[in-house]
Parts: structure tokens; sequence; C-alpha cells
């Protein structure tokens, strides 16, 4: 796994606890979550980057090739042979003629990766909506 993926869970939790934080403290202050407010729109986007990182490298270590590619292979058709064809992105390992990788992961991966870019795209439009004349006043 990439240093990137063994930092994911990492950036997970914390990214979880901000959010959670974030909201407890909006709910306490007695208002409820605003949409022009950047800072959850950050812990979003890392929060589901991370959870993307994670689901890759849960896929990578289980059903893709590793040190020992013709593993793979016997786990699922129970021949030692190498994989036919193996690619990181959309991940996708065939043994045989059969894909190995579930058929829900790259689905889940790239909703994640676009939920994270959404997030992203957000937080300087969040930044500029709270800046705009009379905002205070729309947003309360």
């Amino acid at each position: 796994m990439t240093s990137l993926g063994m930092v994911a869970p990492v950036f997970f939790v914390l990214a979880l606890v901000g959010l959670v934080a974030h909201a407890v403290r909006r709910l306490r202050e007695g208002g409820g979550p605003r949409l022009a407010s950047p800072r959850p729109w950050a812990l979003v986007s890392v929060l589901s980057l991370s959870t993307a990182l994670l689901v890759w490298g849960y896929a990578e270590l289980t059903y893709a090739t590793s040190f020992f590619p013709e593993d793979v292979c016997h786990a699922a058709i129970g021949e030692r042979v190498r994989p036919e064809h193996h690619s990181d992105l959309p991940l996708s390992t065939v043994c045989g003629g059969v894909e190995m990788v579930p058929g829900w992961v790259n689905p889940v991966l790239f909703g994640l990766a676009g939920l994270s870019a959404v997030a992203a795209a957000a937080v300087p439009l969040s930044f500029r909506a709270r800046r705009a004349p009379g905002a205070r006043a729309r947003l309360a």
C-alpha cells in the first residue's frame, strides 16, 4: 500500500471528529448547519477522499496482485497462475477470465472521489458567499 494509503485512516478519523465537533458546536449555539460555511465542506472533502483511499487500499490488498500474484488467482480459480490482466485505476484483476474485484468497488471509489472534488470546489465558493455584502443577514 502506498504511503498515502497508510495515512488515510488518520485523515479519516481527524475529518470525522472535526465534522462531528463542528455539528455539535453549531447545535449547541442554537443554529443549524449553514450551506455557506467553508469548514464542513472542507471536512467532507477530506473525509470522502480518505474513505476512498481506505476502500482502494482494502480492495488493492484483498483482490489485486501483491508480492505473490499467483496467490490471488489460486484463491479464486484454484490454480497457481499469474493474473491475465491487472490495473490500479479502475481497479481490476482478471484470473482465468474472472474479474476478481467486486463490482461495487470502482463505483464507490469514483463516487467518493467525485464527492471530494465537489466539496473541495465548494470551499472557495462558500468563502466568497460569506464575504459578499449583506451575506450575514441572508445566512443567519
